[in-house]
């Protein structure tokens, strides 16, 4: 009975902290309606503007999203799913169509993060940690286009530059460095065209 009791009550605090927390993690973006950012997620916005983080109709959030302060732009379609430990990390802009299913552990990033030169890439790094993010390095930005009904495996990584086409699927651990066409099935390091997805 006490047992019974107390699995009811901390069902009622998971769910309060779920709404606390939605309601919280939505002050950094903008989300359609019956959209859910579960308390798994981590919305990180440093530009502060909240039209920087756009989040469609009936779309699931677990990740985490983070937009850089000086650029980047996160925009995700209707009825996506993106799962836990997810890491979209955007430095000038990465869209998702509508549709698109992300699978856990997925790192889709649109910059280099630091500079590829040995000593601009530790004097970014010592800048980041005494003063925060700079906009005077160059990351070799470029954005990344994910259209519709595109499946992403678990523990994928899409790279700067890329388009991935309606309708494909990246398999499991794939990592896409170059444009996917629409409706096939890639996988490997670097992924590659392993067949064509059958139309219905």
């Amino acid at each position: 009975m006490l047992y019974a009791i107390a699995f009811r009550f901390s069902c009622r605090m998971m769910n309060l902290w779920e709404r606390i927390h939605n309601k919280i993690q939505q002050k950094h973006c903008i989300v359609g309606s019956n959209s859910k950012i579960y308390r798994q997620s981590n919305i990180i916005n440093m530009s502060n503007k909240k039209d920087h983080i756009l989040i469609g109709s009936g779309t699931h959030i677990r990740g985490e999203l983070l937009v850089y302060p000086y650029r980047g732009k996160i925009q995700i379609g209707d009825d996506c799913y993106v799962g836990e430990g997810t890491r979209i990390w955007s430095e000038k802009g990465i869209s998702i169509g509508n549709r698109v299913l992300i699978a856990h552990n997925v790192d889709i990033h649109d910059s280099n993060d630091h500079p590829v030169e040995k000593l601009a890439r530790h004097k970014h790094f010592r800048s980041i940690i005494q003063e925060g993010f700079s906009k005077d390095f160059d990351l070799n930005r470029q954005e990344i286009c994910i259209q519709d009904d595109v499946w992403v495996g678990f523990g994928a990584c899409i790279m700067k530059g890329v388009t991935i086409g309606e309708g494909a699927v990246i398999a499991a651990h794939a990592v896409v460095t170059r444009d996917v066409p629409s409706g096939v099935l890639v996988g490997g390091n670097p992924a590659h065209i392993i067949k064509p997805i059958p139309s219905e």
